[in-house]
């Protein structure tokens, strides 16, 4: 009974206890309800400081999710806030940090009138020097150093009035006498400038500070697009003797007067230069650049250089070999800038080291079995454009232009009328193959092409198609470094495979006229023929711009008919760069150094205002 009694007593006790807890409760909410109340205005309204207490009416539980849908709410807010900022805002580019870039190979000559066989060089002597007339972004020549020019009616007198209130980076000013002792350089013999030979017979002479005037002796429609090398600094040149200017220390260390200047170079311990920081010049004349510095670092190779920009040792590449984009692909931060270039890839005919290349159907034929599509589809992954004439800077192409699509039973016809058939012959390796015959003749050729894996696999495509005809094709590889001296220059080939660059002009006379057959000139399907001859000497003559293209109209409408070459393909220039930099604006170069036109334009640092 006992036991009862007392168990009987523990549980009263505990339900009064549990009573007593309520009624606790009870009034410290009462408490707070009292102090809600009693702080309503006369409106009964509650105010913000009325929400400290609401957690004290909620459970531990109910608090949890207060909490996260609180900050729920508080993120949402802040990513609309930032939506609406992006919306209402744009970004404006500020003065200040730096771009580097890998190169490949090492400054030579950072001088305007020597730096035209080495593009480090010439991309340098852009940036630190300034010129006459230069190329804008849009690739319209457009004045620098000068104000304006005139030229005179007859073609033959080109007058430019320079700015007045440019000053060389060591602080003098500059004048006429650095134009005219520039050019009076570039001509003397023993400077050695590559531009020597475009300057012969031109006159300069020097009116006043300011005014300089050039006299050719024959009208030359290209003379403008010459004018835009750098000018040396007399000051500085003046007493050096030119067979040693090219030994001079002012090659590593120019002065100029472009937007950039040089601060500093490295050497490794063989004194190889590696590096070179170049600095916004304060006293430019022209838009100020947004970057600060410009540093640019050399490679040995193209795999090095890639590395580089995968690693961010470098902001972006000179240059990117289509073989190698692969290596970028998986890279979101870099941007490959695809620019359109006068350069071009042809087939070209050599019809005195091999008699058959002189029957037009046979040359019609082999441009029948040349599959353009496949090779940009396959080397180029699309980022080619297909030619069927030579390719000439701001000159559309002519409405009169034969064409040669793909065709292989087109092509086997045409030979067939003409006598050709295939016969089965014996390799002398057990292997038999079908070669195409007439009398005791078989169509044979070689191709030479330059030893590297994009004209390689072009080369591959092309004696596919061609052996498949019948005519069989034997692929010459030959060392790229060697290919100009031991083949080109010599016309040792019977048919090559190889790339032309156009200049800014679209004067196509190194490369078309009968003049240029023969070594120094670029007549590479050694051509010759009256009526083109005539053609290339009016247009150069000619300076207004549709007047020429009607002369370079009927060029290509000839070339394209009588057929010395199968126009292949227009590579673009890749030109890779990190994301973080902005301001990038070319779509086509003629030059390497022309990827730079708006460099004063490009920038990393940003201030975001609102929009107006």
């Amino acid at each position: 009974m006992d036991f009862l009694f007392k168990n009987l007593r523990r549980k009263v006790e505990r339900f009064f206890d549990r009573q007593n807890s309520e009624l606790r409760r009870f009034k410290r909410q009462h408490h707070y309800d009292r102090k809600i109340l009693f702080g309503l205005n006369k409106n009964k309204r509650l105010r913000l400081k009325h929400f400290k207490y609401l957690p004290k009416f909620l459970s531990a539980s109910e608090n949890r999710q207060l909490r996260f849908f609180g900050a729920v709410a508080v993120v949402c807010f802040f990513f609309l806030l930032f939506k609406v900022f992006v919306i209402f805002s744009v970004p404006l580019p500020q003065v200040g940090g730096e771009y580097s870039e890998g190169l490949i190979g090492s400054p030579r000559f950072i001088n305007p009138i020597l730096s035209q066989t080495n593009s480090v060089d010439g991309d340098l002597s852009r940036l630190i020097f300034s010129s006459l007339l230069t190329y804008d972004k849009n690739h319209q020549l457009t004045p620098d150093l000068a104000e304006r020019y005139e030229v005179s009616e007859d073609g033959l007198i080109y007058t430019f009035y320079l700015r007045q209130n440019v000053k060389w980076h060591d602080g003098e000013s500059f004048k006429a006498d650095d134009v005219i002792f520039t050019v009076s350089s570039l001509q003397d013999t023993e400077f050695k400038s590559p531009l020597a030979k475009s300057f012969r017979g031109v006159v300069a002479e020097k009116i006043d500070d300011y005014t300089v005037k050039f006299t050719l002796k024959e009208s030359f429609a290209p003379f403008s697009s010459m004018l835009t090398f750098g000018i040396l600094p007399e000051h500085l040149w003046y007493n050096i003797p030119p067979a040693n200017a090219d030994l001079n220390e002012l090659n590593k260390k120019p002065v100029g007067t472009g937007p950039w200047e040089v601060e500093s170079f490295k050497k490794d311990k063989s004194g190889v230069i590696k590096s070179y920081t170049l600095s916004a010049n304060a006293d430019y004349y022209g838009a100020k650049p947004y970057l600060k510095q410009l540093v640019f670092k050399f490679y040995g190779d193209v795999n090095s250089a890639l590395d580089a920009l995968k690693n961010k040792s470098v902001d972006g590449l000179a240059y990117l070999p289509r073989e190698n984009q692969a290596d970028l692909k998986r890279h979101k931060n870099i941007i490959m800038h695809e620019l359109e270039q006068p350069q071009y890839a042809a087939i070209f005919f050599n019809q005195k080291k091999n008699a058959l290349l002189q029957a037009d159907y046979i040359r019609q034929a082999l441009a029948l079995a040349v599959d353009k599509e496949r090779m940009v589809k396959e080397v180029f992954g699309g980022q080619a454009k297909i030619i069927d004439a030579p390719i000439l800077p701001g000159i559309d192409n002519s409405p009169d232009i034969k064409k040669y699509s793909y065709d292989l039973e087109a092509a086997a016809a045409l030979l067939q009328t003409n006598g050709w058939q295939l016969v089965a012959t014996s390799t002398g390796d057990d292997m038999i193959e079908q070669v195409l015959q007439k009398k005791s003749y078989e169509l044979r050729f070689v191709l030479t092409v330059p030893d590297q894996p994009q004209y390689l696999a072009i080369a591959r495509i092309i004696k596919e198609s061609w052996d498949q005809l019948g005519i069989i094709t034997t692929i010459e590889a030959v060392d790229k470094n060697k290919i100009i001296q031991e083949n080109i220059n010599n016309r040792r080939y019977e048919i090559l495979l190889f790339s032309e660059n156009m200049s800014s002009d679209p004067d196509p006379f190194a490369f078309w006229h009968s003049s240029q057959n023969e070594y120094p000139g670029s007549n590479l399907a050694v051509f010759s023929d009256s009526k083109v001859d005539a053609l290339l000497e009016a247009a150069r003559r000619i300076l207004d711009h549709s007047q020429r293209q009607e002369k370079y109209w009927e060029f290509q409408k000839i070339i394209s008919q009588q057929l010395p070459a199968i126009f292949l393909y227009s590579p673009a220039y890749t030109y890779p760069q990190n994301s973080s930099l902005k301001g990038f604006d070319v779509t086509s170069i003629a030059s390497y150094s022309d990827r730079l036109a708006n460099v004063s334009e490009w920038y990393v640092k940003v201030k975001y205002a609102w929009r107006r």
